[in-house]
């Protein structure tokens, strides 16, 4: 002003942008408004263009205010040389569409189409994306296709919202399908696409395939990440091709990438479920010494494993280390698998003891940890410690399921407490003392 220079559309421009980059779209909003509205700042008059109303348009949609968005539009229809263009219905379908309202986002679309708009590649992507994102990946398929028949040609950004998402729902022949489209058209996969595919391949069991692409990803200039390698290995044990397995870990050494307790974990849990407990236990000790701590998926491994070779004082024995010496957080699957193996191996107070250490410990028991007591006390037939366990479970308000019912149906049936039974279900209190 002490210079008389007055500040003209671009400046506020540059004002309403920042306020809406901070979210300070209220702020942004009453600058506009005094603009809009006739009136004057700093005894300045500013006539707003289509790039200050998209400014705006977008700052509401990013904030969730797209029906204020909506009506800024129609106030531009009003104005002279300042009719909505591509980039405000990308703002606004862009808006809809993070809100979950993608039919809204069509509607605007068509609209843009009736009135001659021009749709471009970011307009194709946020559909798309949006579409899989909220699982309609159908859907999202047929309008890539037909802006494909139209001239509008996806980039990266477009195939990879489509492999993910045909990777989510498990069309990983349809992700390959994409990824051998986007090759030959010449757009270049970027380290995502590679990760996805490399990760729904292997937890497909196609493990071919995912190290076909890990190869073309290195080829492309990309380094696989921990997370890559951990997904190939997991693949490579749960096909019980370890021989592939450890060429993925000397690679993943050899190229810098340090193992993680995913790593070791995968590693421990198939040396244990094969029985090569010596192997797994040094596994172990190198995750150790490697600075990592052992956790609950690596200690529930080794007792999983060593419960089902009938292993159970050294599945007791790891369990205690883990509660005592290395504190590690219980949870009710280790419980879970510890009682189920106590039950069937006839321990039945071990059993009942360790629910009680999970009370005592604060660790919830589920349907499945009262399913293997119910069974391990019937086949002992100790009726009264099971209503006991019965007013147990509905007092934590833990939902029986169909097994709890086929165990508890058949053995109360049998000694004629089918009352207890009807009351049980219904959550009253079954237990009752003998005279």
């Amino acid at each position: 002003k002490e210079k008389d220079i007055h500040p003209n559309v671009v400046t506020f421009g540059i004002l309403i942008n920042h306020l809406c980059k901070f979210h300070r779209v209220d702020e942004a909003l009453e600058v506009f408004e005094k603009m809009s509205g006739g009136g004057e700042i700093d005894g300045v008059s500013v006539e707003p263009d289509v790039i200050l109303y998209n400014t705006l348009i977008d700052g509401l949609c990013k904030v969730g205010r797209q029906e204020e968005g909506l009506g800024l539009m129609e106030q531009m229809r009003s104005k002279q040389h300042c009719a909505p263009n591509t980039v405000t219905y990308n703002c606004l379908i862009d808006g809809f569409c993070k809100a979950g309202e993608i039919e809204r986002s069509h509607e605007l679309f068509h609209q843009m189409n009736k009135e001659g708009v021009p749709p471009n590649v970011i307009t194709l992507n946020t559909l798309v994306c949006g579409m899989c994102k909220h699982g309609r990946i159908n859907s999202a398929m047929e309008f890539f296709n037909e802006m494909q028949g139209k001239g509008l040609k996806g980039n990266a950004v477009t195939y990879t919202a489509l492999i993910n998402g045909v990777c989510n729902v498990n069309n990983i022949n349809k992700a390959m399908d994409l990824f051998d489209e986007m090759m030959k058209t010449g757009c270049s996969p970027d380290a995502i696409v590679y990760y996805t595919l490399i990760s729904g391949l292997s937890l497909a069991g196609r493990l071919d395939d995912a190290s076909f692409v890990a190869s073309k990803m290195k080829e492309a200039g990309f380094c696989l990440d921990v997370v890559s390698y951990n997904v190939l290995i997991g693949g490579f044990c749960r096909k019980n091709k370890f021989d592939k397995a450890y060429e993925m870990l000397m690679e993943m050494e050899q190229a810098g990438v340090k193992p993680d307790s995913v790593t070791y974990n995968t590693l421990i849990s198939y040396f244990s479920s094969s029985g090569d407990f010596t192997t797994a236990h040094r596994m172990m000790r190198q995750m150790i010494d490697d600075g990592l701590m052992p956790t609950v998926v690596t200690y529930g491994a080794l007792i999983h494993a060593y419960c089902l070779v009938g292993n159970l004082d050294e599945a007791m024995k790891i369990f205690r280390d883990m509660s005592t010496t290395s504190r590690v957080p219980l949870n009710t699957v280790i419980y879970n698998i510890l009682i189920d193996s106590l039950c069937k191996n006839n321990k039945v107070e071990e059993a009942l003891s360790l629910m009680d250490d999970m009370k005592y410990k604060g660790v919830r028991p589920n349907t499945t940890t009262y399913n293997a007591m119910f069974k391990g006390l019937q086949e002992k037939n100790w009726l009264e410690k099971a209503l006991k366990l019965m007013d147990q479970m509905t007092e934590q308000a833990c939902n029986p399921d169909y097994i709890t019912m086929e165990i508890l149906t058949d053995w109360l049936s049998a000694v004629g407490e089918t009352e207890k039974l009807r009351n049980f279900v219904q959550g009253y209190e079954v237990f009752a003392s003998k005279a």
